[in-house]
């Protein structure tokens, strides 16, 4: 799932058109039990979504336990392909999904400047629950329900004494193919480089490459590797596979950086062309309760504060910044690190 999602942050694209369901939508001052009405009238909802298949299908069966009578389908994807589906709806007319969660920013920006979405009803979304609507609810009607969230972690047996920042890393007793890195192949990539940067100092990256790592091409094979003892480190490890891996009894640990995680924060929108947008409304408020965040965001970043197995809440996730990342860019940086790192 991390690697999917973090090798299509950037997916980028534009619609317009499409029919608008908008008048459909049961108004926020009738209150919960009209929009569950409505919703159950609806009968279904189709969600196109980024995050973890089984993390979809668990909060799926937690709705449907909750509101009998709806059926809630899933299509897990890629940001990518599924960006281009829901711009073949738009532009169509022809709606599938009723809700899309993605983390490509520049994409849900592109289609929230075009007017795509539906202003959320739901009590938790329009800031009569313990979601903070005024913070995480943004222009353009898309929100923040989660976030996917890469750290640092080391292997238990080959590095006792463990890590508690980035800057521990330059460890001498860590260099010399100790440690594991991530080849910035794709712009999200570049991007927790540049947050290194900004976080830990513009010569943090320099002294990183000086330790003479491994490389690796994406965050699994170096949890993979941690695991099994080829690095004693890595800069660059899932949780989501971590926890699991610890609990079978890996020797592996982690820890998240105290000035806050790089990571990927997941937006979801209520499409206009989608048939049900009742439905659509309130599982888009479930996503954000307790419950719904529990199931949600395990070994992961959460919209609320004290989600049992959450790692860190969304404010204190990075934002990538589309303006730092355009090819150019993107390319001047991998030749930098080329420089340091091959």
């Amino acid at each position: 799932m991390v690697l999917l999602l973090m090798t299509t942050l950037m997916a980028a694209g534009c619609g317009s058109g499409g029919d608008s369901n908008e008048s459909q939508v049961v108004p926020a001052a009738k209150g919960i039990d009209a929009l569950i009405a409505a919703a159950k009238k609806e009968g279904e909802v189709t969600v196109y979504s980024a995050q973890s298949l089984d993390d979809l299908n668990n909060l799926a069966a937690a709705f449907e336990a909750k509101y009998p009578g709806i059926d809630v389908k899933t299509v897990r994807g890629t940001d990518g392909d599924l960006g281009v589906k829901v711009e073949t709806e738009i532009q169509t007319g022809k709606g599938i999904a009723d809700m899309y969660v993605s983390a490509s920013l520049s994409w849900v920006q592109a289609q929230a400047d075009a007017g795509q979405f539906l202003a959320p009803t739901g009590p938790q979304l329009t800031g009569k629950g313990d979601y903070d609507a005024k913070q995480y609810v943004h222009k353009g009607n898309f929100f923040e329900t989660n976030a996917a969230v890469l750290t640092f972690g080391w292997n238990t047996d080959l590095y006792p004494k463990g890590l508690k920042d980035y800057p521990d890393l330059l460890d001498p007793a860590l260099a010399n193919g100790k440690i594991g890195v991530v080849e910035p192949t794709a712009p999200a990539f570049v991007d927790f480089y540049l947050w290194l940067e900004e976080t830990y100092g513009a010569d943090f990256v320099e002294k990183l490459a000086a330790q003479k790592p491994r490389v690796y091409p994406s965050s699994l094979p170096m949890g993979e590797a941690l695991a099994s003892g080829e690095i004693a480190a890595g800069s660059f490890v899932p949780p989501i596979t971590l926890v699991p891996a610890k609990k079978k009894g890996a020797p592996v640990d982690f820890r998240m950086p105290p000035s806050g995680a790089w990571g990927a924060r997941y937006y979801g929108m209520i499409l206009k062309t989608g048939p049900q947008p009742n439905a659509a409304q309130l599982f888009a408020d479930f996503m954000v309760t307790a419950k719904g965040q529990e199931l949600i965001t395990p070994s992961a970043g959460s919209v609320l504060p004290n989600i049992p197995g959450t790692l860190i809440t969304n404010d204190k996730v990075r934002v990538q910044d589309p303006a730092k990342l355009t090819p150019e860019k993107v390319a001047a940086y991998q030749k930098k690190w080329k420089s340091l790192f091959q």
